[in-house]
């Protein structure tokens, strides 16, 4: 069974995996929705500002926070969501968001269709942080959904793929021996983004999490898929797309910023990562 995440002093769901399998292969590019303009894409909200349904909405709704932060409480469940935070409704839960005050939130929200029988197997909420891998999902999500392009549809359906399977796979219980802690995560998370221009080596980040560097190497592999190289490149990338969304630097200032001294290594690393090119990101 898959456990979702809720308010501290509630029980957590548990999801039937089988029935979720099928609603994945049901799960088509149909589905997303960019009718409603003033609750899809990205959006900022202003300091204080607020998104209250209190019947719900009949699609699902989801929430990646790009900068900023909100409070949401959502049918039985209640986050503080911080940057890289992402958040799943589904169809009719009540919903109560509040950005946060003295500061503007940008939000990246996406809407599907929902159906009442195949939707009964999901949890009414889930929430997962950290998941900046998933905002580039969500960038080619909103591209392709307005593609002319052919294999358009079967594109949009794999991203969708992506998407809710790695929701639903941050969402299982599984168990801890073998993986980083939890507090060895957040500890490399701090130490990469404060020595960001630096670019830490994999024995730096073993040294952090105090383990040596082969076991800590074949830990970090097993806990997030990716050698520890790769992963620190999507950091610095995650957060190039954050100062180009967030400033008006010229795109080299920017990749000099983060420690690049090759321009081209920084275009040709976050297109990999992102799936367009800097300059592309930020005029779309």
């Amino acid at each position: 069974m898959l456990k979702l995440g809720a308010r501290r002093d509630a029980p957590a769901e548990t999801l039937d995996e089988r029935a979720v399998e099928n609603w994945l292969g049901r799960i088509g590019a149909e589905q997303v929705l960019v009718h409603a303009p003033e609750l899809s894409g990205l959006r900022t909200l202003e300091s204080g500002g607020k998104l209250e349904r209190p019947c719900g909405m009949p699609e699902h709704l989801l929430h990646f926070i790009v900068s900023g932060g909100c409070t949401v409480a959502a049918g039985r469940g209640e986050w503080r969501l911080q940057a890289g935070s992402l958040l799943w409704v589904r169809p009719w839960i009540p919903i109560a968001l509040r950005a946060d005050a003295h500061q503007q939130t940008v939000v990246h929200r996406l809407l599907l269709s929902g159906d009442p029988a195949s939707d009964a197997c999901l949890g009414p909420a889930m929430y997962v942080e950290r998941a900046w891998e998933l905002r580039s999902t969500f960038e080619l999500l909103t591209a392709e959904t307005q593609s002319t392009l052919p294999y358009r549809d079967e594109r949009v359906r794999g991203l969708l793929l992506v998407l809710f399977t790695s929701l639903l796979r941050r969402a299982a219980s599984r168990p801890s021996s073998g993986l980083l802690s939890s507090s060895a995560r957040y500890a490399l998370e701090e130490y990469v983004d404060r020595n960001i221009t630096e670019r830490p080596q994999a024995s730096d980040l073993a040294r952090v999490a105090g383990l040596s560097p082969d076991y800590f190497t074949r830990v970090f592999r097993r806990t997030f898929g990716i050698p520890p190289r790769e992963w620190v490149v999507r950091r610095r990338i995650q957060r190039a797309a954050v100062l180009l969304d967030q400033e008006d630097k010229p795109v080299a200032q920017v990749a000099a910023a983060l420690g690049y001294t090759d321009s081209f290594l920084f275009s040709r690393q976050f297109k990999a990562v992102m799936g367009i090119a800097p300059q592309s990101y930020r005029s779309r």
